[in-house]
């Protein structure tokens, strides 16, 4: 079993919603950027943020709603960072 602190039913559907956005976000951002016109390290951050959001997509299909934020956010703030470095 996995430790993991209970949210009511409401709060679950709020950070699912978060999550759910937080996602639909990142895709905007990411399809924005070139990935042809990246450095090698900015290719590494692309790639970690196309990681992140698969796995958020995982968590949210397993009720995972904690962790699909965590992840769905983490992918955001890469890519918003991603988005705003000169190529």
């Amino acid at each position: 079993p996995v430790l993991a602190p209970q949210a009511s039913a409401e709060e679950e559907m709020r950070i699912k919603a978060q999550a759910e956005r937080r996602i639909e976000g990142t895709e905007r951002l990411v399809r924005k950027i070139d990935p042809s016109r990246l450095a090698r390290e900015q290719r590494e951050n692309y790639l970690t943020i196309q990681s992140f959001l698969v796995k958020a997509r995982e968590a949210l299909s397993t009720r995972d709603v904690q962790r699909a934020f965590t992840l769905a956010d983490k992918a955001y703030l890469l890519a918003d960072e991603l988005s705003k470095v000169p190529r």
